[in-house]
């Protein structure tokens, strides 16, 4: 490679020892790219290029391939101090280093850029002038040089958006529009990366470039400036966007979805107001699974986004279904959102879609309870148009799916069928078959054993501690005057019943050991035996200390009304589980039940370590 030295027109006046010099080491790299030898940057040579002294520069110049610790070469040093200069002197004697990367793969131009990036509360130029600089000097290259990524994948372009130069910018974009779609390693471009810095004079600028068609059509997300600024949830971007570049809004991601999927399925309801004001024909796309927009909007809950698509006049939410045939309230049933489906039974225009099935014969109720949605089921069977004895084609009801579900989330399931049977939903011929064979399975052998030895030593112990309890007097009283106190009879009375019902409980988890087809009858005997045991001695521990503390009242009555309203939790919390246990259809059973529901779910879910949704 022929190198030309426009030696006088590149640093005036000089000195003839310094251009012989430079030809020595110009002769020396002449036609290589890379030396291979490097030789740690002298601490004078250094100091030159920071003060762009181009004497001092040549003098203390031995060797061309000399770098810094961070692997940076001269002319790296000379962008990254903005000396003019020595920065023109080296790319017009060795353009082979306009190319040659550091440590962190940037070439010289992006330590320019990363360098002005630090300065840019000056107005200073000298950083852009040292870019044209680089730039100009590789005419013929030009497009390489400027779409050179380091080891993030940023072009110099990416790093003037990341560090807001918008005179950086302007100069790199003039010289290559075509990079500002160009993609760094985390998939943005330096369009996206503009709106991620809510810079709205650079993305005027970047908006400029040419668009070609195909070029982000289904691409990650990511990648669309449209679906950057939905996600930042500037409208003011996408009104620019809009203006600049309309062909935009029509790209699908990597999923199919067009911005007005995304931008529902993020809530984003101002969005979403002018995506259908300007593209009123994406609410009728499908993604590739089928989806329309508003469905999103249902999978995810945003009820203020769904309202926003039914009060559009000219959308027929009815005749919106996806590849499973569902409409709205089917995907809101199925995924739990009760604000949703609430806003959708609201509606009077959409009462079809109430008993409408998809393709495999269900209702939302159907697909609730296949999922275990208790709030959405309570919410559904609230509703008297709902129709509770629809079968699906496999001719199950719903409270047939509800009980054939195989699961881990045994309490969930347990108040599902509560919700179902409290509202009188019948069972099918098919579906009792089904729970009759599931009854008689036989139970796991280990699961019980375990059980029977958790429960037998919670008896024995509660046994042990009455026992002894009734051995004790109470505080410092003789017998005789604490048989005439009534709370001394309460003690006695309680603490007697505790220590017969866990002994009996004791007594039948023995028996189920030895007769092993008893196991279940056991095990629910022993647990209701057991709990009156624990609260007939949360009883008798609170006549105990009363009697005891007697002599100083505030400090008895205090622990009197503690220990009642510790039993009154306990009694409702105790209540409310065993509440699901009754599966009949009583109305007073079902009011309480569309009321305790939301409390009792709150804990079943804390309990099972589901997310709250």
């Amino acid at each position: 490679m022929d190198l030309v030295i426009p030696i006088e027109s590149n640093v005036d006046q000089l000195q003839e020892l310094d251009i012989e010099k430079l030809e020595k080491l110009k002769e020396t790299f002449q036609g290589m790219e890379d030396h291979g030898t490097h030789r740690l940057m002298a601490v004078k040579l250094y100091k030159a290029i920071e003060n762009d002294d181009v004497g001092g520069f040549i003098f203390n110049l031995e060797q061309v391939e000399q770098v810094s610790a961070s692997g940076n070469s001269v002319l790296h040093k000379a962008a990254s101090f903005g000396s003019i200069k020595i920065a023109k002197l080296i790319v017009d004697h060795f353009p082979f280093l306009l190319t040659r990367r550091n440590v962190l793969g940037d070439t010289a131009l992006h330590v320019a850029v990363k360098a002005r990036k630090l300065d840019v509360a000056t107005k200073d130029s000298k950083f852009i002038d040292v870019m044209e600089v680089l730039i100009d000097a590789n005419v013929n290259d030009r497009e390489q040089l400027l779409e050179m990524k380091n080891n993030v994948g940023n072009t110099a372009l990416h790093e003037a958006v990341i560090a807001q130069c918008v005179d950086a910018v302007q100069c790199l974009f003039s010289q290559n529009k075509k990079v500002s779609y160009y993609l760094n390693d985390g998939g943005e471009s330096p369009l996206c990366l503009a709106i991620e810095t809510g810079n709205i004079e650079i993305l005027e600028h970047l908006l400029k470039a040419p668009y070609k068609n195909g070029g982000l059509i289904e691409r990650p997300r990511k990648e669309s400036p449209v679906h950057a600024a939905i996600f930042m949830k500037r409208r003011d971007m996408l009104e620019k966007i809009f203006k600049k570049n309309e062909h935009l809004f029509h790209i699908r991601d990597e999923k199919g979805k067009m911005p007005l999927h995304y931008a529902a399925s993020k809530g984003y309801i101002d969005g979403v107001r002018f995506l259908l004001t300007k593209f009123k024909q994406h609410a009728f796309e499908r993604s590739k699974n089928g989806d329309f927009p508003i469905h999103a909007a249902c999978k995810r809950g945003h009820t203020k986004v769904v309202k926003e698509f039914l009060q559009q006049q000219w959308l027929y939410p009815t005749e919106l279904l996806n590849k499973k045939s569902q409409n709205i309230l089917h995907v809101a049933a199925e995924n739990g959102k009760n604000d949703v489906v609430k806003a959708i039974l609201g509606d009077s225009k959409l009462e079809e879609l109430i008993n409408a099935v998809d393709e495999k014969g269900n209702t939302a109720l159907h697909l609730a309870s296949q999922k275990l949605r208790s709030k959405v089921i309570c919410t559904l069977t609230w509703d008297k148009r709902v129709d509770l004895k629809r079968r699906n084609k496999e001719g199950l009801t719903a409270i047939d799916i509800a009980s054939s579900n195989r699961n881990d989330l045994k309490a969930t399931q347990d108040l599902t069928l509560w919700i179902l049977s409290s509202a009188d939903t019948p069972y099918s011929e098919k579906g009792k078959k089904i729970s009759l064979k599931q009854e008689r399975e036989p139970p796991k052998l280990e699961q019980i054993q375990n059980l029977i030895n958790v429960i037998l030593v919670i008896a024995v112990l509660v046994a042990t501690v009455t026992f002894s309890a009734a051995l004790t007097v109470p505080g410092r009283l003789n017998r005789s005057d604490a048989v005439h106190r009534l709370a001394f009879q309460v003690f006695i009375i309680c603490d007697s019943i505790a220590m017969y019902f866990s002994m009996t409980g004791a007594f039948v988890l023995i028996w189920a050991l030895v007769a092993s087809d008893r196991e279940k009858f056991a095990i629910n005997f022993a647990l209701i035996v057991l709990i009156v045991a624990i609260f007939a001695m949360s009883m008798a521990f609170m006549a105990v200390v009363y009697i005891a503390l007697s002599n100083i009242p505030w400090i008895s009555y205090s622990l009197l009304a503690g220990g009642i309203y510790y039993l009154l939790t306990f009694s409702f919390i105790f209540t409310s589980l065993m509440f699901p246990k009754f599966r009949t259809s009583n109305r007073i059973l079902y009011f309480i039940c569309h009321y305790l529901v939301p409390y009792k779910l709150f804990w079943v879910r804390i309990w099972e370590r589901v997310p709250l949704t």
